[in-house]
């Protein structure tokens, strides 16, 4: 049998047929990528009890935690300057996955805003504005997927990360799709891989649990360039 992936959708207002409603929302890209690497995903509708988690978290092999908006500032000690589109129930229930997927040692992706999670759950912190730099420009809709395809930058791996041995190389390019990013990186991460000015775009489990989180969107890649780290996933599942 394939492995059992929980995939966190987003609560979003979006127009319908039947007018404004609220929906959980999740990008095909993530599933797609997903049942491409030789497993199966479970969408976890969000907003959920910390009870619900743990529920959640023992049906299934292991986590992705997919993007979304800002982590609210409150969830981890700060007030809120540039934030937008915050919930801290979705927040609230997001870290009680991952902390029953590290009590668990279920393995754990974690995918830009992911990424943001995971570092607030294990005690780190975050720049709530990272863009209008050389690297990271304006987040802004684009509506154009050329447009969307063009917005990359570069990210220097560490020579012993586990992305530099998936990938084979310590340079990636990746895309740029995201407004918050890493500020105090967790005690219990490590730093995989960052950008030329100096912000932390992947990170790691500093111990025996497989917690691996990218700022970029690799479920928008090629599949060249997604495969290796979906793999990675789809193999530490099958450890379990």
């Amino acid at each position: 049998m394939t492995p059992l992936v929980g995939i966190t959708a987003w609560r979003r207002e979006l127009d319908t047929y039947l007018g404004r409603e609220r929906l959980q929302t999740l990008s095909a890209y993530y599933s797609d990528a997903v049942i491409d690497a030789g497993m199966t995903p479970i969408i976890f509708p969000n907003g959920q009890d910390r009870d619900s988690a743990k529920r959640l978290v023992a049906l299934v092999d292991g986590l992705l935690i997919s993007g979304g908006d800002d982590v609210h500032p409150e969830t981890y000690g700060e007030s809120t300057t540039t934030s937008t589109g915050q919930d801290t129930s979705v927040d609230q229930f997001e870290i009680a996955l991952v902390r029953e997927a590290r009590a668990e040692n279920k393995p754990v992706l974690a995918i830009c805003r992911g990424l943001q999670l995971l570092n607030v759950a294990l005690g780190g912190t975050l720049n709530q504005d990272v863009t209008g730099t050389a690297v990271h420009i304006p987040f802004q809709p684009v509506g154009d997927p050329e447009e969307l395809a063009n917005r990359i930058h570069t990210v220097t791996l560490q020579p012993d990360s586990v992305l530099a041995g998936l990938y084979g190389s310590q340079e990636i390019k990746t895309n740029t799709l995201h407004h918050q990013g890493v500020k105090r990186l967790s005690p219990e991460l490590i730093a995989e891989g960052s950008t030329d000015d100096g912000l932390i775009e992947a990170a790691r489990c500093d111990g025996s649990w497989w917690a691996l989180g990218v700022q970029w969107h690799p479920e928008r890649s090629s599949f060249e360039d997604r495969e290796p780290l979906f793999s990675a996933f789809r193999e530490a599942l099958s450890r379990q």
